[in-house]
């Protein structure tokens, strides 16, 4: 068994240290067993909470001490689309996004169909769900560009608002007005590079391992 051990933060790959050095390093941390580790023989990164030779001692201090240590680096359906922890892939938001978008359309068509007020507010409810899930996958998916969720704010917020201010000054302000749509644009194109189209960090983050570990 190697005793060659690296853990991840927010600059990657820290190491090599040998198991005793890593124990030292993680008791001078909150939360360790929340850190990813790694050594060969590793399939992938692990938190230290799933490694049994962390917790030798029979002390419990990383075994499971968190409620998802024992998860997979995968997310089931339910952490997909609505955890706010993690991180997923270009794939998986393309994935989500389309799946809840179909859904959105067969609803509102159900709904129209119907033209019941139950129905309406039902499917009103739903909506919130699925904009809750959307919020969820586009955090994981800054997450796997090592950026905080707070960027969410900046991408779904800063477009309606710009756009809003555009519509409301119209032909008063003329060419000032027009700045405000073209910074919303800016913005909407933006957003959908970064979260659509770019590769997330390469190798583990401070958000979790990559998700793409291991595929070509």
């Amino acid at each position: 068994m190697s005793d060659t051990w690296y853990y991840a933060d927010r600059r990657g790959r820290v190491g090599p240290f040998s198991l005793a050095e890593l124990k030292a390093r993680l008791a001078g941390v909150p939360n360790p067993a929340e850190l990813y580790v790694w050594r060969a023989g590793f399939a992938d990164w692990k938190r230290a909470g799933e490694v049994a030779e962390l917790d030798a001692d029979g002390s419990q201090a990383f075994a499971f001490a968190h409620p998802d240590a024992a998860a997979s680096t995968q997310p089931d359906i339910l952490q997909l689309w609505f955890s706010f922890k993690g991180r997923i892939n270009r794939a998986k938001l393309w994935l989500v996004g389309a799946i809840n978008l179909v859904i959105v359309i067969i609803g509102a068509t159900i709904a129209y169909a119907m033209g019941s007020t139950v129905v309406w507010a039902l499917f009103g409810l739903f909506y919130i769900v699925v904009i809750v899930s959307g919020l969820a996958i586009t955090i994981k998916r800054l997450h796997d560009r090592d950026k905080s969720g707070w960027w969410a704010l900046l991408f779904y917020v800063a477009p309606a608002l710009l756009s809003g201010i555009g519509a409301a000054l119209g032909s008063s302000l003329g060419l000032g007005a027009a700045v405000f749509s073209v910074a919303s644009l800016a913005i909407s194109i933006w957003a959908f590079v970064e979260l659509g189209c770019l590769r997330g960090t390469e190798g583990p983050n401070q958000f979790g391992p990559d998700p793409l570990a291991g595929r070509p």
